[in-house]
This record gives structure tokens, sequence and C-alpha cells, in this order.
């Protein structure tokens, strides 16, 4: 009897240690954060306060080859206020093989943002009085992607490629088995995007950004949908500065009257006071063009252009574990509209754990 006991003993003890061998760890993770807005102008705001409602959970484990894998599901109280599933992504790190993985509502590809400048969060991104028409990421949707292994490029490259097979298929909320309709939505973009991004670190401080996004399949004739753009920053001592450069392509049938492209000028500068303080300035500049109309058989190349300018200025103040922030963000021709002006005024605190 003794030795079936110990025997069991050592069988579970060898089972407990496989298992806590390839087990995921578990996390919960989210943010404190809280704000006060005051909007003005042209197209008022009015005021608001907001508080931070998104959780994370995550979990990861390594397989007994040695790949690694993770996973996180995002969770957000919805419009009816009832917690639903928001983002979530399952990838798989197969080391010198590099790594591939599964997103949905994750894993944007864009570099619009890479240029990376502000106090407390990057330019108009932070707190932006109009959207801007950057073009395609493939996070609007469920998506798979391959990014090459770190360290195996020179100069710090590092590669992805993505692939979103439906675009009727919006992203957030997708169970496993989950399908998407037969593309209908929107046949003018076409059904499918295809995205690259490239990065790269060549000295210390400096990173480089660029990615091309392609739609597939679509009905447009004159002109179909495509975007891309690049971005560096550069951090020295305690300044940062950075620039982006977006395009952005209109699917169209016709480009007589048409709004053809936009393209946006994007950089700042920030500056860490001391440990404590850090401010930034930043500015942003969208052009849309548009083809004028012309009358039948006659012929002309003549655009007229609409610049929306947003400029952002953000003070940072840390203090036992809190950010205390503020952010004023200005636009001008608004929305692409002339003479349309918007303000907004962000006031916020940010708990650190």
């Amino acid at each position: 009897m003794r030795k079936i006991t110990k025997t069991l003993l050592v069988l579970v003890s060898s089972l407990s240690m496989s298992f806590a061998a390839i087990a995921g760890e578990v996390t919960m993770s989210g943010s404190a954060k809280a704000s006060y807005k005051i909007g003005g102008t042209d197209d008022s705001m009015g005021q608001g306060i907001g508080v931070t409602n998104e959780l994370k959970a995550a979990a990861s484990g390594e397989l007994d080859n040695g790949y690694t894998w993770n996973y996180h599901i995002d969770i957000d109280p919805g419009a009816a206020g009832a917690m639903v599933q928001d983002d979530a992504a399952l990838t798989l790190n197969m080391n010198n093989l590099g790594t591939i993985g599964f997103f949905d509502g994750e894993g944007s590809m864009d570099s619009n943002l890479k240029w990376g400048v502000g106090a407390l969060g990057t330019g108009s991104d932070y707190a932006g009085t109009m959207t801007i028409n950057y073009g395609y990421d493939i996070d609007s949707n469920p998506n798979i992607q391959y990014h090459t292994p770190d360290d195996i490029l020179p100069l710090g490259i590092k590669a992805k490629f993505g692939h979103a097979p439906s675009l009727e298929d919006a992203a957030g909320g997708n169970d496993y088995k989950s399908s998407a309709g037969v593309s209908t939505a929107t046949p003018l973009v076409g059904d499918q995007l295809t995205q690259y991004y490239v990065e790269m670190s060549p000295i210390d401080g400096l990173s480089i950004h660029a990615d091309y996004a392609d739609t597939n399949n679509g009905t447009a004739t004159a002109q179909s949908g495509e975007s891309g753009g690049y971005a560096a920053k550069y951090a020295i001592g305690n300044f940062k500065v950075g620039y982006g450069k977006e395009y952005y392509a209109i699917p169209i049938t016709a480009k007589n009257g048409s709004v053809t492209k936009y393209e946006t000028d994007s950089y700042g500068i920030e500056m860490a006071v001391n440990d404590q303080i850090s401010i930034s300035y930043t500015q942003e500049k969208s052009d849309q063009f548009t083809d004028v109309t012309i009358v039948a058989a006659k012929t002309s190349g003549t655009k007229t252009v609409i610049e929306a300018d947003v400029t952002t200025i953000q003070a940072a103040y840390v203090v036992g574990g809190a950010t205390l922030g503020v952010a004023i963000a200005e636009s001008d021709n608004a929305d692409y509209v002339v003479g349309k002006k918007e303000k907004v005024t962000v006031f916020s605190l940010a708990m650190a754990f």
C-alpha cells in the first residue's frame, strides 16, 4: 500500500511540475484615468467628465518546443451599459521563425502616429477636435499578421505583413467560429485589405517607420483605395522631435468634381523640463484635394485644396504616482470645411499602478 501511495505521489508531483512548465499566466490590467473636457467654437462639445472603462485580461505561456504564446481580450461597457468584448489578439512567437498573430480590433500597422510627440499623448490623437483622414489601418477589421524575428535584420529593422480577408467583417467581438458574410457593404472600396509595415532604429534615439495599405477587388475604376506614409522620431537629452507624412487615395469611379486624396504633415517638439514636468507643441496640416468639376468635352487638371490645421499644446506634471495634465487643441478649417473653427481643452488625472 505504501508503495502504491508513493507511486501516486510521484506521479502527481511529476504532473504538477509538467503542468507548471506549460501553464499560461493570467493577468488583469487597466488604467485609472479621469478627464474634464471643455469644447467650444463652431462645433461646441459642451462640457463633460470621463472615466476610463476598459479592462484587459491577458494570458501567456510556453509550448514544449520553446515557442511562446500571448492572448488578451479587452472588455468595455457597450452603448447600453453591458460589458462586451472589444478587442482581442492571439499571437505565437516562433523564435527565429518570427511571430504569427490573429487580431480582432487590434494589430495596428499604420505609421500615422509614429512621429509620437506629446507630453500626454501623440498630438491631436490625445485631444483632437476633428478626425484626420489618414487612410487605411488593418486593425479596423479582423486580420492575420506575420512579424519578422527581433534582432535578425541590420539597423534594428523589423517588418510586418497583414491581411484582412473581409472588409465586411467589422472588428470587435468576434467568436472563434465567426465568419463574415458576402461583401456588399463597400463595393467601391473592395472586400479585402493588405498592409505592409517596416520600422528601424539605425542610431540611438532615432526610430523610423513606414507603411503601405492596398484594397482589393473594389469596383472603383478611376482610382482604387490605397494609403501609406512614413514617420520619424528622435530623442536626445530632454527633447523629442517628430515628423510624419501620410497619403490617402480615395476609391472613385470618376475624378470630375470628386475628392481624390488627402495628404497630411505632422510635426512637433516635446521637452522634459525636469523629472516631474514635460510640455509639448504639435502641428498637423491635412490637405483635402478635389478635382474641379469640368463641363463635357473640356479637360482640366485644376484642383482645389482645403488645408485643415490642428495645433495642440500639452503639459504634464507627475507627483506621487499621479499625472496631472492639460491639453488644448485648436483647428482651423476643421473637418475640411473652410472657415470652421474648433477648440477643446482637456484636464486629466491618471494614476500609476
